[in-house]
């Protein structure tokens, strides 16, 4: 390998604040992410997203799966790091729509206010 450095987990986060910082709207749902962290496991990482919505403050973590560890390797490109970001957002919106019914998916949140 050409001796690429491998991105910290901070700078993994910094390719995806872009991505998901901010105001988020799919259908009905209007999130607004205010936090964003990423914690690297082994061959996996944790994003740590806290978000405010409908007068509820949340903290939300969402595994990685292993394919989505690309975006630790060297330089990922745009469209890498879009496409993990535009995931995790799709999955945030699911949380959010399940998490009232779905035992799985409402251990992934705490409500933080």
């Amino acid at each position: 390998e050409g001796g690429e450095c491998m991105p910290s987990a901070s700078e993994v986060r910094d390719l995806l604040v872009p991505h998901l910082m901010g105001k988020l709207f799919s259908g009905t749902s209007e999130l607004t992410v205010t936090g964003l962290g990423v914690v690297e496991h082994r061959r996996t990482f944790t994003l740590v997203v806290e978000l405010e919505a409908f007068q509820q403050r949340w903290r939300v973590r969402l595994e990685s799966d292993r394919q989505q560890m690309a975006i630790f390797n060297g330089q990922p490109p745009h469209h890498l790091v879009r496409g993990i970001a535009n995931d995790f957002r799709i999955r945030l919106f699911e949380w959010w729509d399940t998490k009232d019914g779905d035992r799985q998916a409402a251990k992934l949140g705490e409500r933080l206010d």
